[in-house]
C-alpha cells in the first residue's frame, strides 16, 4: 500500500493537539529526545545478541564515530505499548484512552472469566492465533446466518475436493462453523475460502482493525492463521517507529567473577567479561507515518476522518508519555538507566533539517487527560468492542496433556514478524 497519494478523508490535517499542530501534506513526523546516564556513569549497557553481543557500526556520514543500537525497534515498539496501560499483565488501558476497542480472552468466554490474554499485550495483537482462533460465547443472528453460510461453502468444496476442510466441524457432527473470531474477520471481508481475498476488499481489514483493535494499526500486524486464514497481504507495517543510540560509541569489556563456594557449578570460580558501551551522545528517535495512516479507508465517509484524527493523537501522546517517562530517568534494562537532557525533546516534519523546534511533550500529556475523544460519536466504536470477550481455545495437545511443542508451534504461535514481532 502506498502512502504517497493522500486520499480525501485525510481532510482531518490540519489539526492542533495539546500544542502540536500537523499542517496538510503532512507525511511524517521525526522527534528525538536526546538522553543522558541517570547516575552520570558513562557506562552504558546496550542491547545484545546471541554469538554477537551489542551492535556497533560505522557513522556513513563520518560525523560520529562508532554508533550503538541501544534498543531496537521492537523494544521501543514494546515501551510505547507499555505506557498505554494501567495494568501490564491484564493489558488494561490507562484511564485517557479508556472506550478504546481491545481482544480480551478468558477461559469462558464470560468478561468476569479467567483472564488469558488480550490484543494489549499479545506480541501480534489481534493478528494473534490465539485471539483468532478465540471464539464468540454469544453470536448474533448475523454471524449464526455468517458461519452457517461458510459451513454451507466449506462443505461443497469438500464434496467436490474430497477433502476435509480444517475450518468447520463434519457435517455428521454439526451443520454449522465454530464461531471463531477469524472465520467473522473472514466474512467482514467477503472471503469465500480461506485463501482468497476479492482485490477490492483487501482494504477493508483497517477498518476492521480499526473496529476492534485500534492499536494494531499503529504498530502493525500480518495475519496468518493455518488452515483457517492463508490469503497473503492482510497485513500493515508499524507507522509509529522508535529506536535508541548511542553516537560516538567506544567499547568497554568490564571483568567480573564469579565464585561458588559450595560446588553447584562445574568450576568453583569463573572469569568473565561483560559488553559495555561510552557515548558521547545518546538519542531516541521516533518517526510517526502520518501518509501510511492517512492513506488507510478506516470507517465510512467523514468517520474516516475522526478515526484518522484519533490515530494521530494517541500516537503523539505515545511519544509524549514515553518521554515524560525519561524525565527523571527510566531504566531499559540492569545497567541502562537513562533521562531526559533538560530540552532535549525535539521534532522535523517531512524531513529533518536544522535544530528542530522543542516538542510540548507535557502539553500532549496535559491535552490527553482532558479526553481524547474516543467515546464521541464521529469516531463510532462500539461499546461492546471495550474491550470484546473472546473465549479462549486450548491448542489439541494441552486438551490431551501431551508435549506441546510441535502442537504449539504449528497451531498456537505463529511465526515472529517484523512487523509484530517483540524482543
Amino acid at each position: 500500500m502506498s502512502n504517497n497519494a493522500i486520499p480525501a478523508h485525510a481532510s482531518a490535517l490540519p489539526f492542533t493537539f495539546g500544542g502540536f499542530t500537523i499542517p496538510t501534506g503532512c507525511r511524517r513526523i521525526f522527534i528525538t529526545a536526546e538522553l543522558e546516564p541517570s547516575n552520570g556513569d558513562p557506562r552504558i549497557q546496550p542491547t545484545g545478541f546471541p554469538d554477537i553481543g551489542p551492535v556497533l557500526y560505522p557513522d556513513p556520514a563520518q560525523k560520529d564515530g562508532l554508533i550503538c543500537l541501544i534498543d531496537g525497534e521492537a523494544k521501543v515498539g514494546q515501551f510505547l505499548e507499555e505506557v498505554c496501560l494501567s495494568d501490564q499483565y491484564e493489558g488494561k488501558w490507562r484511564n485517557e484512552l479508556a472506550g478504546l476497542p481491545y481482544i480480551k480472552l478468558t477461559r469462558d468466554g464470560k468478561a468476569d472469566g479467567e483472564f488469558v490474554t488480550a490484543t494489549t499485550i499479545d506480541g501480534h495483537r489481534f493478528a494473534s492465533e490465539y485471539v483468532m482462533g478465540a471464539q464468540f460465547a454469544e453470536i448474533s443472528e448475523e454471524m449464526k446466518k455468517a458461519f452457517a453460510d461458510q459451513a454451507a461453502e466449506a462443505k461443497a468444496n469438500e464434496d467436490e475436493t474430497g477433502k476435509k476442510t480444517a475450518a468447520v466441524k463434519p457435517a455428521k457432527k454439526s451443520a454449522t462453523a465454530k464461531p471463531e473470531f477469524v472465520l467473522w474477520v473472514r466474512h467482514l471481508l467477503g472471503m469465500k475460502s480461506k485463501d482468497k481475498c476479492p482485490a477490492s476488499n483487501v482494504p477493508r481489514i483497517f477498518k476492521v482493525a480499526m473496529e476492534y483493535d485500534p492499536m494494531a494499526l499503529l504498530h502493525g500486524f500480518q495475519i496468518s492463521v493455518k488452515d483457517k486464514l492463508t490469503f497473503v497481504g492482510l497485513r500493515s507495517p508499524r507507522a509509529i517507529t522508535g529506536s535508541v543510540i548511542g553516537l560516538g560509541c567506544d567499547r568497554i569489556a568490564v571483568p567480573g567473577v564469579r565464585f561458588d563456594p559450595i560446588g553447584t557449578a562445574a568450576a568453583s570460580q569463573a572469569i568473565f567479561q561483560k559488553q559495555r558501551i561510552s557515548a558521547k551522545r545518546i538519542q531516541a528517535r521516533f518517526c510517526i507515518d502520518v501518509g501510511l495512516l492517512a492513506s488507510m479507508p478506516l470507517g465510512d465517509g467523514e468517520q474516516s476522518k475522526s478515526r484518522l484524527e484519533l490515530l494521530l493523537k494517541i500516537a503523539l501522546c505515545k511519544v509524549a508519555w514515553f518521554i515524560g517517562e525519561m524525565q527523571n530517568g527510566k531504566r531499559l534494562r540492569t545497567e541502562c538507566d537513562l533521562r531526559l537532557v533538560k530540552d532535549g525533546a525535539k521534532f522535523w516534519l517531512n524531513r529533518i533539517d536544522g535544530d528542530g523546534a522543542a516538542l510540548p511533550f507535557d502539553t500532549i500529556a496535559i491535552a490527553a487527560s482532558q479526553g481524547l475523544g474516543i467515546e464521541s460519536e464521529s469516531v463510532g466504536f462500539d461499546k461492546a468492542h471495550a474491550p470484546l470477550v473472546l473465549k479462549h481455545v486450548a491448542s489439541k495437545a494441552k486438551k490431551q496433556g501431551e508435549s506441546a511443542d510441535a502442537e504449539t508451534n504449528n497451531d498456537d504461535e505463529g511465526s515472529e514478524t517484523e512487523e509484530g514481532g517483540k524482543e
